[in-house]
């Protein structure tokens, strides 16, 4: 069985200051793998980090990739089932007491589902490499990772279900593209909120977490109780 070498501290790159508070290093070969190739992809992209980089960075023996993973692409796809695990765990975990009632809270379900992202975005969280990481693997073209993010999709349907109690007035194709741009505005308040810092000048989106958490929850809470479309002509019997 291959094993990891001794571990030794690398000094050849700075982490960021929101990750200082990194919990202690695991010794399981196969999740010191993970974290290898994850801090990489996250810093490189997915594309560009090879087998080699990641064993470099792992210190680990060649072989143990395909003893571990049987191959890079299935070991970043692990990863995102891994992180995508987390995700769900914690927005399952927000979520249930509102499953529990007949008329759910719909600012309740949309504060669960993007609170976890921004959770592991605060200055002292140590997921970091774990959030970029995401970021890049959701625009990869890596057949194999694009695979399991589609199929990740089908784990939002229950959410859907939920919804459609929270706001009865709107029809399961609106609700559909209501929660496509929430989740749109979710990612672009964890990856992007440097544009918005362009754009005001400054004045908007300086690192309060919170701030920004809350001003995209009331956005989209407006959005899903927005009167519902009318069906597009060619839709109308």
């Amino acid at each position: 069985m291959p094993t990891a070498k001794k571990q030794t501290v690398r000094n050849s790159r700075r982490a960021p200051a929101a990750a200082a508070a990194q919990p202690a290093p695991s010794t399981d070969p196969r999740l010191i793998i993970m974290d290898a190739a994850e801090r990489l992809c996250a810093e490189k992209g997915l594309e560009a980090v090879s087998v080699r980089d990641i064993v470099a960075e792992a210190n680990v023996n060649l072989s143990a990739i395909n003893y571990y993973f049987g191959s890079r692409n299935n070991l970043l796809v692990s990863i995102l089932k891994r992180r995508g695990a987390e995700i769900e765990a914690e927005r399952g975990e927000m979520l249930a007491d509102a499953a529990k009632r007949k008329n759910p809270d719909l600012r309740e379900i949309v504060r669960a589902m993007m609170t976890p992202l921004a959770r592991w975005r605060s200055p002292d969280s140590p997921r970091w490499h774990a959030l970029q990481f995401l970021s890049r693997a959701l625009s990869a073209s890596i057949p194999e990772i694009k695979r399991e993010a589609d199929n990740g999709v089908a784990n939002f349907r229950p959410v859907i279900d939920l919804l459609a109690r929270a706001v009865p007035h709107l029809s399961h194709d609106e609700l559909c593209w209501r929660f496509h741009f929430m989740m749109s505005i979710e990612h672009m308040n964890q990856w992007d909120i440097e544009r918005l810092q362009i754009l005001s000048e400054g004045r908007c989106g300086g690192g309060d977490v919170q701030e920004e958490l809350d001003r995209a929850i009331d956005f989209v809470v407006a959005g899903f109780s927005a009167p519902a479309k009318p069906a597009p002509r060619s839709r109308r019997s």
